[in-house]
């Protein structure tokens, strides 16, 4: 019901709105999580090389915004705030203003916003079928949903409009200012062992057993990472490793980002850090099971590693799991080993394991 008012909704209203000449107006939609707006870097800067003097505005969520500050290759940034319903005609007044002949859905989690870009009198809203709420047809040029990894899914998409897609690693801009004063000497080691999603949590057990032997095969010092909410699990495991720090719980993300680039090796689940890190091109190893590293784990980074092992329960209960036990299979000594093998290499330690 939800759709068939929205769409009869757009097809009472297009006829008012008038169609953008091409000029090379083009916006890009990424409004939601980390990872999912840092997947669209590459797109981005693909797009800016293809079109140099074409104007890019990117509509973005509050985590995108600060993710793709300071990105050279992005004219202006837009802000969907949520309640979409309460600021939907200023924000389209803002962005039709713009006039933009071109949209690029890339991943937008709100019903609301595929309607809005349908009213901004693009000539072509182009995205992936399949993955809109049933919306679909308020795109002028439907991609075929291929399983593929989401940041090809989005290099796909910027291919329609003509962009050569030779770069696919991720960005993320920091400027000297935003640095953090150096940490005494390492190998400093980050471990998240939280998440948004519990399901994609490697066992808190794991990352305690892992600590410990980190610890005592390096040495090295572990700083515990993660979001306010996360403060007592970050606690939990600092607790029982000896020697380990806890990070300032829910920094704003750019200066985690800061953070990061002090760290020699990140070891996480499944979540933003992990894409965080590749952008930075810092050293990250990312744990999966109920997740697909195939389709959103590191893609292109030189210094990343993906841990996996396919889901025990098919088809995997996601967000309605309470004992994601798939994790089980990978224990502390494998990814101890990866990460060893992972700092050799790049001459951060030494020490044979």
């Amino acid at each position: 019901m939800k759709n068939l008012l929205l769409k009869r909704a757009v097809q009472c209203t297009r006829p008012f709105i008038s169609k953008h000449k091409t000029a090379n107006q083009i916006l890009i939609v990424s409004t939601t999580a980390l990872g999912d707006t840092l997947w669209a870097t590459p797109a981005i800067e693909n797009i800016r090389k293809s079109f140099p003097h074409a104007y890019i505005g990117v509509l973005t969520s509050p985590i995108g915004l600060q993710a793709l500050k300071h990105n050279p290759h992005i004219d202006q940034l837009f802000l969907l705030q949520e309640p979409l319903t309460r600021h939907f005609y200023s924000l389209w007044r803002t962005l039709y203003q713009e006039r933009f002949d071109t949209i690029l859905l890339f991943h937008a989690s709100q019903r609301l916003t595929l309607p809005l870009c349908s009213l901004l009198g693009a000539t072509r809203i182009i995205g992936t079928a399949g993955i809109n709420k049933g919306l679909d047809t308020l795109l002028t040029n439907p991609l075929p949903n291929h399983a593929q990894h989401e940041i090809v899914r989005r290099l796909k998409i910027a291919e329609q409009i003509g962009a050569q897609t030779s770069i696919q690693t991720l960005s993320f801009f920091l400027k000297p200012d935003e640095l953090l004063p150096p940490r005494s000497p390492g190998p400093w080691i980050a471990l998240h062992p939280g998440s948004k999603d519990a399901f994609k949590r490697w066992p808190t057990q794991s990352f305690i057993q892992l600590g410990k032997r980190l610890k005592e095969t390096l040495p090295c010092e572990l700083l515990i990472t993660g979001t306010k909410e996360e403060r007592p699990l970050m606690e939990e495991i600092a607790s029982q490793i000896p020697g380990a720090h806890i990070d300032e719980p829910n920094r704003p993300l750019r200066q985690f980002a800061a953070l990061l680039t002090q760290m020699d090796l990140l070891i996480s689940n499944d979540t933003g850090p992990v894409h965080l890190a590749c952008a930075l091109n810092r050293p990250v190893i990312g744990i999966y099971s109920s997740t697909d590293p195939a389709l959103c784990g590191p893609h292109k980074a030189p210094h990343a590693t993906a841990i996996s092992r396919r889901a025990a329960c098919d088809p995997c209960l996601k967000r309605k799991c309470r004992q994601p036990f798939c994790f089980l299979q990978i224990g502390p000594e494998e990814v101890l080993q990866a990460a060893t093998s992972l700092l050799r290499d790049l001459q951060t330690i030494s020490k044979p394991f």
